[in-house]
């Protein structure tokens, strides 16, 4: 039986974790699995994460219909993401002790479930209220694949693997901000507003049913050899997990979680997160208000269509982490002081070209230039937004890779934080100083912020933190 490994940590309290050894000769192992196994729970895998934001952000392009069914204003018809976005974070905390002790599929599984039921409540909504409520438990619930990709990834590849595979992931679910809204901008076209929530709700059933054929429990317990291995039912409704060995209490995993929201390294990278979300979430629930007014008048396709800016963008941001983690796997080797804040040295990169595309954003914006300014600022922003976030969770994931789950949580919390904050405060700022001092302050404060923290990071990295 392959042995545990503890590690003691330097807080005040000690946090015993288990790390298990592979077992090279056990089929029930996930790194045992066929390669068409592990295709087929990554595939499902991305078809639940690329809806948890792009299903949030679903109605951005639709606030205008509701305003006429409900009597209400635009800026109150927007903010019916907000809480949504919010309980992202939160709902992604509140996963954990169920994922660590149930295991990764029923979570998984049973989240979607609700989600596809609160897409449906939304749909039907009669009132405004009722809407923002379904729309709020639809991130509650739907947050959950931002959270356990990372210890799936874990459980089924082997280190060398794991950036290869985080940088896939995190882009599929980045991308979904902006393709949601430009898929829901082309229907609205032939559709009505709650036509295109029906739409969704159907996204999110193919999704459910994909997870249910192709998803797996990937938590491997080597006692599986001395008990009977759970069956699928059982294992469907949680009884595999709470039978496997050395399975943590939900007061356990809650003071795990707690402890390493606040060590050092956590801490650092989180603010960097929260600041790096922060703005491009901000262009993304008002661009509208600055492309369909004048000069620019754009209807729901031209609309929609602007989100592909950013979605190459998303996909070029895939590109600069593919590129960056493919070196340091070639030259890591021949380095004996290895660490794994080196990954955060991607950052830079992609740091630059977010500066640059908040800049070139507000810029056009504000002296009324083409529209093709306001693309290629956003294509700039979320190769930020992508590179970034891929260097950070690699770098959490190697050095923590014993709470994968925890981890993952915890920069899904910092980065929810900042985009439902930033919706506050964003129209309001850009009325009373202008276009191009609020991104010209947002650069500055990217710039400076992430310098900052990810340097210290680096820096103290020598130290066991």
């Amino acid at each position: 039986m392959p042995n545990l490994i503890s590690e003691k940590s330097n807080q005040d309290v000690d946090i015993v974790t288990s790390s298990i050894l592979h077992d090279p000769s056990d089929p029930l192992d996930p790194h045992n699995w066929s390669p068409w196994k592990k295709r087929s729970v990554f595939l499902a895998l991305m078809s639940s994460s690329i809806l948890c934001d792009g299903g949030m952000t679903w109605g951005a392009t639709l606030f205008v219909a509701q305003t006429f069914e409900w009597h209400i204003s635009i800026p109150t018809s927007s903010t019916s993401m907000n809480y949504g976005i919010l309980l992202q974070g939160f709902g992604g905390v509140f996963a954990v002790p169920f994922i660590e002790h149930f295991g990764r599929y029923p979570v998984w599984f049973w989240t979607q479930v609700l989600a596809l039921a609160c897409v449906i409540g939304a749909t039907l909504a009669p009132s405004f209220a009722s809407f923002v409520a379904f729309r709020s438990l639809q991130g509650l619930f739907g947050t959950v694949p931002q959270v356990i990709g990372l210890p799936i990834i874990h459980d089924m590849y082997d280190p060398e693997d794991w950036p290869r595979k985080i940088n896939i992931w995190d882009t599929t679910f980045l991308v979904g901000p902006f393709l949601g809204p430009a898929l829901a901008g082309y229907l609205a076209n032939v559709l009505d507003w709650r036509g295109c929530f029906a739409v969704l709700a159907g996204l999110y059933g193919a999704s459910t049913a994909i997870v249910l054929v192709f998803g797996r429990e990937t938590y491997y317990a080597p006692n599986y050899g001395s008990l009977k291995a759970p069956t699928f039912t059982e294992t469907l409704f949680g009884r595999g997990g709470a039978l496997a060995f050395n399975r943590p209490s939900f007061a356990r995993t809650s003071e795990i979680l707690f402890l390493y929201i606040f060590r050092v390294p956590m801490l650092l990278v989180g603010f960097a997160t929260l600041c790096n979300f922060t703005w491009p979430i901000g262009i993304t629930v008002t661009i509208d208000s600055f492309i369909r007014a004048p000069p620019y008048l754009m209807d729901n396709t031209s609309a929609g269509s602007m989100r592909w800016a950013a979605i190459f963008g998303a996909l070029a941001g895939w590109l600069i982490g593919y590129l960056f983690n493919e070196w340091i796997s070639k030259h890591r080797v021949h380095r004996p002081d290895w660490r794994p804040e080196y990954r955060l040295h991607g950052v830079w990169v992609p740091l630059f070209c977010l500066v640059w595309g908040l800049l070139t954003y507000g810029l056009t914006i504000n002296f009324d230039k083409s529209w093709v300014g306001i693309a290629f600022g956003w294509f700039g922003v979320n190769i930020g937004l992508v590179g970034t976030m891929v260097a950070i969770t690699a770098f959490a994931l190697e050095k923590y890779s014993e709470q994968a789950t925890v981890v993952s949580a915890i920069l899904n919390m910092w980065r929810t934080c900042g985009g439902f904050s930033v919706s506050y405060f964003q129209s309001a700022w850009i009325a009373r100083a202008g276009v191009a001092v609020v991104f010209g302050c947002q650069a500055a404060i990217v710039a400076v912020t992430v310098v900052c923290f990810v340097a210290t990071t680096i820096v103290i990295g020598k130290k066991k933190i």
